[in-house]
């Protein structure tokens, strides 16, 4: 997205930052960014204010790709001289993040992405998403719950909005205490699927853990 040196100082919106994050969505998909670079660029993206702050997120994604990469086996490319492995989980409606509870548990906290995909199947165990430091990777995340007797736990930030009007609860327990509709340039997260006999909960933080993180 080259510009003019006198446009690079002009003030972006939302629909400027969601351009970017899209491409930088994409490329990660398609294995030229790894998910730590992903990480960066997006939360570089989401605090960009000028075309100036945004253009140096895609100089190196939106060229010709080069001719080297032609008969390659699918989902792998070299990056200099590094090879890279097929695209992460999540960025395909065929290939969502999948997140089980079993018997046990499985969490994610700290710095991390939410990519636009998640599949969770509650189980007997417990699944936590603590997003209050996560990076959404697109301004909709649909999140698809598997019918389970365990717990579903979703942690949101501030100004994220979350939709489970299609989550069936049959047997089980639906608890939100966070907004339907999130703020401007804030995600919203549309639950969908079955709770079955088990439990889904979506809250903002507490103050433990907004203070854990110097929030509070």
């Amino acid at each position: 997205m080259a510009t003019d040196p006198p446009a690079r100082s002009l003030r972006v919106g939302h629909s400027e930052r969601d351009a970017v994050a899209e491409i930088l969505q994409k490329a990660a998909a398609e294995g030229r960014l790894t998910m730590a670079e992903l990480d960066e660029r997006l939360d570089a993206a989401l605090r960009a204010k000028t075309y100036g702050d945004l253009e140096p997120l895609t100089a190196d994604l939106t060229g010709d790709r080069s001719a080297g990469s032609i008969g390659r086996p699918t989902g792998v490319e070299v990056v200099g001289s590094r090879v890279q492995g097929p695209p992460p989980p999540g960025y395909s409606p065929d290939d969502p993040l999948r997140l089980d509870g079993g018997m046990s548990s499985e969490k994610r906290t700290g710095v991390w992405t939410v990519p636009p995909y998640v599949r969770i199947s509650q189980g007997m165990g417990t699944v936590k998403l603590n997003c209050l430091q996560a990076i959404p990777a697109a301004p909709l995340i649909e999140i698809e719950m598997i019918a389970g007797a365990g717990t579903t736990v979703l942690v949101l930030p501030d100004g994220w909005g979350i939709d489970v009007d299609r989550l069936d609860k049959s047997w089980g327990n639906k608890t939100v205490k966070v907004p339907r509709e999130p703020a401007p340039g804030m995600p919203l997260l549309v639950v969908h699927g079955r709770v079955g006999m088990g439990t889904f909960k979506a809250r903002p933080g507490s103050t433990r853990e907004l203070r854990r993180i110097g929030l509070a």
